[in-house]
């Protein structure tokens, strides 16, 4: 284990470095869930986060996720898996812990934004080692964020760090603390153990229809029939309701017409950036490009490749100063040199290298989408009314099925059948949605349930429950064949179980494991154990207790494999501190403190944020992915 630990505190390392502003997530505290009525997805007292913001944050997860080299991500299984609400959780603990420290009189100056991004390695130029404005210029732009929303973003995080950091103070755990698990980890015990077999534990029993009927008698809840319920479901997909007619080709125009925007490419351009320090110096660098001078040369006298300068292919509103971005957007011919431009973070000099033009894709490249994208919105359409006259007619008293045929729908019976999707008979009916048998089986008796949408979002579906049949003992001709077989595995576990009781009743009648032992007519097997160790005789819970017993303790139980019982005596107890290292023991109580600071972290944060109280609008965050899976 400590050389798991110390290999975990090298991983820590990797990312510690990282700044919160880029993967500082705290996922702890569950929202209030309410349906607001505002604009807020999130809300927390008098601070609210739009449904773009948390889109935003949601991507920015994504890009953090594709720069870590993590090519399994997929932006449809993350939402699968929950990440927008973890996303939610995080905008809402941040936000409940910056009130928190506003309350307390807490402040971070710009000054210490300053120092932090001038410290930070994150944003130093590999070469110098020194602050590089392009590093900090393209994590903004990977991360999509704005220069004042940045500062903002990072002054925040400064500041909530600064409110735990008290909790998470740099440190070891208590010496005592780690001493005693130093010790459980290096400690071994020595063991005599016994495995008690079926055939050590004497003859069977005999197997009459009477001890057969007796045993399906004082077991009945072992032969119970599931809960069975017949139920009428009307299934709406969008296939049902496809046109086969095309849209005639002026409605497709015109649509066209109306959502030309979409279809329109801005233009694009390819150019070197530097941002100086010194007025002066920028001067004379695009002093030197203007006589000739290559871009790559003034790049190197900053110690820096001409990879690390090129911006290709961005839009104007990818460059985050506004004044670099319009004067290097005013520029018309490639080799133009634009600046020096006072700018945000200095003066910057800029040459362009290639100009491509803004595009718009023609009626005729789009006219498959326009098409598809109308088609899907009219399928839709005629669903919803579908859903519409159903509702009507079972609102004026109609059964769900009667009620189907007013929207062409079919209606279709299913049961008896179980949660599991199996028949009376035992037959699978397998056609059946998982989601509509889900609902089926959460309705009471006679209970009707609106329009729900089919998990795959494929449509929608209606059920009404007819019949409830409970739980009932299945009559015993029925279960004969099983009863037999469960009746010989409790004779068997019987007789091990009695033949463990002699052996345990002679030890504590004085005798030890190897006197016991001789009433099988066995011997027990001598072994040094450790909680690790793996055996076909010990079983976990075995294991688990032989280390919980006291020297001299006899302890049974099932083993690791098959139906036999193992009887364990503890013989001996010591602990191989050789085994460990002191650097293993500091790396040990460095990494169980940071755990311990952390919990205490988690704890507070999540204490700061139920008093908070914050509220989602759950619609809003279904809507924002529902659209953009």
């Amino acid at each position: 284990m400590l050389k798991q630990i110390r290999g975990t505190l090298k991983r820590v390392g990797a990312w510690i470095v990282v700044p919160l502003v880029v993967l500082g997530f705290i996922f702890v505290g569950v929202p209030e869930v309410r349906q607001l009525a505002s604009n807020h997805a999130v809300k927390v007292g008098g601070e609210g986060f739009s449904a773009l913001t948390v889109q935003r944050e949601f991507d920015r997860y994504a890009t953090n996720r594709r720069l870590s080299g993590d090519e399994s991500f997929d932006r449809a299984q993350a939402i699968e898996l929950g990440v927008p609400n973890q996303i939610v959780q995080s905008l809402a603990t941040r936000a409940a812990l910056d009130q928190e420290a506003g309350r307390m009189g807490l402040l971070v100056p710009r000054s210490a934004v300053r120092e932090f991004l001038q410290s930070n390695e994150q944003f130093k130029n590999p070469r110098t080692g020194k602050f590089d404005n392009e590093v900090l210029t393209n994590i903004m732009r990977e991360y999509n964020y704005g220069v004042r929303e940045f500062e903002d973003r990072l002054q925040s995080d400064l500041l909530r760090n600064q409110l735990t950091s008290a909790l998470n103070a740099a440190g070891g755990a208590p010496k005592a603390f780690i001493d005693s698990l130093v010790l459980r980890e290096t400690e071994q015990r020595t063991i005599s153990y016994l495995t008690v077999t079926s055939d050590m534990a004497g003859d069977a029993s005999e197997e009459t229809p009477e001890a057969l009927k007796k045993y399906y008698e004082d077991n009945a809840s072992q032969f119970m029939a599931p809960e069975y319920r017949t139920f009428t479901t009307v299934i709406l997909k969008d296939a049902d309701f496809a046109e086969t007619e095309s849209i005639s080709e002026d409605e497709l125009k015109k649509i066209y017409d109306a959502t030309k925007a979409r279809y329109e490419t801005p233009e694009k351009r390819s150019l070197y950036q530097l941002t100086f320090d010194d007025e002066a110096k920028a001067k004379a660098a695009a002093d030197a490009l203007n006589s000739g001078q290559p871009f790559e040369t003034i790049a190197a006298g900053e110690g820096k490749t001409l990879a690390s300068v090129t911006l290709t292919d961005i839009e104007k509103r990818d460059l985050l100063d506004p004044k670099v971005a319009e004067g290097a957007f005013k520029a018309t011919e490639a080799g133009a040199v634009v600046g020096p431009i006072e700018g945000v973070f200095g003066y910057t000099i800029a040459q362009l290298v290639s100009i491509s033009p803004a595009s718009v894709r023609s009626f005729d490249d789009v006219r498959s989408e326009i098409e598809a994208d109308a088609q899907s919105k009219d399928i839709k359409k005629k669903l919803f009314e579908a859903i519409d006259e159903i509702e009507n007619a079972r609102d004026t008293g109609a059964s769900l099925a009667d009620a189907a045929k007013s929207a062409d729908a079919v209606a279709i019976e299913y049961g008896p059948i179980d949660s599991y999707s199996f028949g009376a008979g035992g037959e699978i009916v397998a056609d059946i949605p998982a989601d509509v048998l889900k609902v089926a089986f959460r309705l009471d008796e006679g209970e009707e349930s609106d329009a729900i949408e089919l998990d795959d979002k494929s449509g929608y579906f209606f059920v009404v429950v007819s019949e409830v049949r409970s739980p009932a003992v299945i009559p015993y001709e029925e279960v004969a064949d099983e009863v037999a077989t469960r009746w010989r595995a409790a004779d068997r576990d019987g007789r091990i179980a009695n033949a463990v009781k002699s052996v345990r009743d002679a030890i504590d009648a004085g005798k030890s494991l190897k006197e016991a032992s001789e009433i099988l007519n066995r011997a027990p097997i001598t072994e040094r154990v450790t909680r690790r160790t793996q055996s076909q005789a010990l079983s976990q819970p075995v294991l688990e207790q032989v280390f919980a017993a006291s020297k001299g303790e006899t302890i049974s139980g099932p083993a690791a494999i098959g139906d036999a019982q193992v009887i364990v005596s503890v013989d001996d107890i010591a602990y191989d501190l050789s085994a460990v290292s002191s650097d293993d023991i500091v790396a040990f109580s460095q990494y169980v403190g940071n755990q311990m600071g952390q919990e205490l972290v988690d704890a507070y944060a999540g204490a700061v944020v139920a008093d908070a109280r914050p509220e989602i609008n759950q619609a809003q965050i279904d809507a924002i992915f529902a659209e953009t899976q």
